[in-house]
């Protein structure tokens, strides 16, 4: 906690943009199942109402009193654990007064219509007969109308149209099948920085009602985000959030649903991208051939850093990369699981960019005449690393892209350039459970009011509560994904040991890595996987406003809560203690 007078001004410049920071999809976390199920995790013990700390959660993982340096460092804390107390009193008065949308519902009426638990039994070994075959489509999700200047870019509240296209926005679908009769699988990432559950599972929607008309078998259907900062608003985050903060309070006062005046291009954008992902999706499941899976990994540290300083390049996640090879000889497809925010572009940056996952696809293009997918690992603060390109020559529009291209072509060639020697054999596992998140700090949720997110909620006998869900794919006993519904720090992934067991509050983490989590199997975290629910972090290092506090602590306001990473962890463990057998 250094620079600590400045910080104690930022800290309490900051309560007054609390809700334009935290309204980004995100909420705090009671460790609540879906009625139906057995509740898993622990009991929120070291909170009190709705997320408010108790008395000993202030005074939590103070330094021992050695020095005036250590002093101050206490006083800090606890001046950030009680400023997190204040918010949340803030947003409960708020959300008390404020009326509800029409359209919330009792959790009883929840449906699981587009909700695919995957396939029923684990296999070991694959059945006579059993080949792979993949499917690919990839389609711009620019509307054909973007230069009436009337969309919005996806990052913070900042309210910011988009100015022009710099590289693209796309969707990038791969459809893979074992060909066992038990479905195919499919993994369609769209360049944005998340989409909700409500969206996900409309593209759903549209492509189960495709492969039932055409007889096509499916067993999991996961829409992932690739966390671009500079791609269009999927989500609704960052679009004129005080007029929606008025005009919603006026159509929940009355009882009316449907979208707010004036916000036609914004509802237009969502369903736009919705149809164009299922007619992508629908696409690559007419498109599959038979061939040949192949699987390594990739280390690309050298180009990637922790922004915080806690992850070190020898601890940086490696990439995982599924290679397919078709019979016929056309053009492969390369499914590649990156760790590192793609934020070549600045805040201001006024052009809709996919960073360097453009550039990516355009290497391998250019290279090989193949396909990429390009899946997000448990970024956090995984960024790219100080990159310095010579742009001599060059003019200012080639300029402002270099650092990203050159960072697109090197992953290009990392990934290309792989030895890709395990061939996999035609196996799939894949399942998928719902998980009940509960709003711990209330920004979820009168996010939900305000019409900033479109995440269906749902009433319980205590409070309100959105349903996402995790997930577990699995190919040829060899490679795994483990799909979580937020933004992971590596650490709730790859253990609490990357980042030296830095704590917050005092406490431990209790898990170690995941990448073994299924023996035999190397699994890798995917995020914002078929939801959108902000940061998870260690419960440990849940804190207040941390991009203020420093010291590698996470934002509080922008995570899903406290116990959110044990939530989901534990969710996760069960699931696989349910399926793998």
């Amino acid at each position: 906690m250094k620079k600590s007078i400045l910080k104690i001004i930022s800290v309490i410049l900051s309560i007054a943009l609390v809700f334009s920071v935290g309204c980004t999809g995100v909420s705090a976390a009671d460790t609540t199942e879906l009625p139906s199920k057995e509740v898993i995790g622990e009991t929120v013990t070291d909170t009190a109402i709705s997320g408010i700390q108790t008395i000993g959660g202030l005074f939590a993982g103070m330094e021992e009193l050695d020095s005036g340096e250590a002093f101050l460092n206490n006083f800090l804390k606890v001046l950030y654990n009680m400023l997190n107390v204040l918010v949340e009193v803030l947003v409960q008065a708020i959300r008390v007064i404020y009326p509800d949308p029409a359209n919330w519902k009792d959790v009883a009426e929840h449906s699981t219509d587009a909700f695919l638990e995957g396939r029923n039994e684990y296999k070991t070994a694959a059945d006579a007969g059993n080949f792979w075959s993949l499917g690919y489509s990839s389609r711009s999700l620019i509307p054909d109308d973007f230069e009436s200047g009337k969309y919005y870019l996806g990052r913070d509240l900042m309210n910011k149209k988009a100015e022009g296209i710099y590289d693209d926005m796309r969707i990038r679908a791969a459809v893979l099948d074992d060909n066992s009769g038990d479905g195919a699988v499919v993994l369609a990432a769209i360049d944005s920085l998340g989409v909700t559950s409500t969206d996900v599972r409309a593209i759903r929607a549209g492509v189960l009602d495709y492969c039932k008309k055409n007889g096509i078998a499916v067993s999991s259907i996961n829409v992932v985000s690739t966390h671009a900062h500079s791609a269009l608003d999927t989500q609704g985050v960052s679009t004129e959030f005080f007029y929606k903060l008025f005009a919603s309070s006026i159509q929940n006062l009355l009882g009316l649903e449907g979208n707010l005046p004036f916000m036609e291009a914004p509802a237009y954008f969502k369903q736009y991208f919705v149809e164009q992902s299922i007619i992508a999706i629908n696409e690559a499941l007419d498109d599959m051939e038979s061939g040949s899976l192949y699987y390594d990994t990739i280390d690309a540290s050298e180009y990637i850093k922790d922004k915080r300083g806690l992850v070190s390049k020898e601890d940086i996640p490696e990439f995982a990369s599924l290679y397919f090879v078709p019979d016929s000889g056309s053009e492969s497809t390369y499914i590649t699981d990156i760790t590192c925010h793609p934020t070549s572009f600045s805040a201001g940056n006024g052009l809709v960019a996919s960073d360097y996952i453009y550039y990516i696809d355009q290497y391998i293009k250019a290279q090989e005449g193949a396909n990429f997918v390009m899946i997000q690992g448990a970024c956090g603060q995984i960024s790219r690393d100080n990159i310095d390109v010579d742009t001599t020559g060059m003019d200012e529009w080639e300029e402002k892209g270099a650092g990203t291209k050159f960072l697109g072509e090197k992953f290009g060639e990392y990934i290309i350039s792989a030895e890709y020697e395990t061939e996999l054999e035609p196996i799939i596992n894949a399942h998928h459970e719902e998980i009940l998140v509960t709003p711990e700090n209330s920004i979820l949720a009168l996010a939900c009011e305000v019409n900033l997110v479109n995440n269906q909620v749902y009433y319980l006998e205590d409070g309100v509560g959105i349903i996402s869900e995790i997930g577990y794919l699995e190919f040829g006993n060899k490679v795994g994904f483990a799909l979580f519904p937020g933004e992971l720090y590596p650490e709730v992934f790859w253990g609490h040991e990357i980042i030296g067991n830095t704590t917050w509050d005092g406490s431990d983490w209790e898990y170690s890595s995941l990448n073994n989590s299924v023996e035999g199997v190397d699994v890798y975290c995917v995020n914002l996987a078929n939801d959108a629910l902000g940061y998870v972090l260690t419960d440990d290092n849940f804190a207040f406003m941390g991009h203020i506090i420093g010291e590698g602590i996470a934002d509080e306001v922008l995570s899903v809560g406290k116990h959110t990473g044990s939530y989901f962890v534990s969710n996760y463990l069960a699931l696989l203690e349910d399926y793998v057998k």
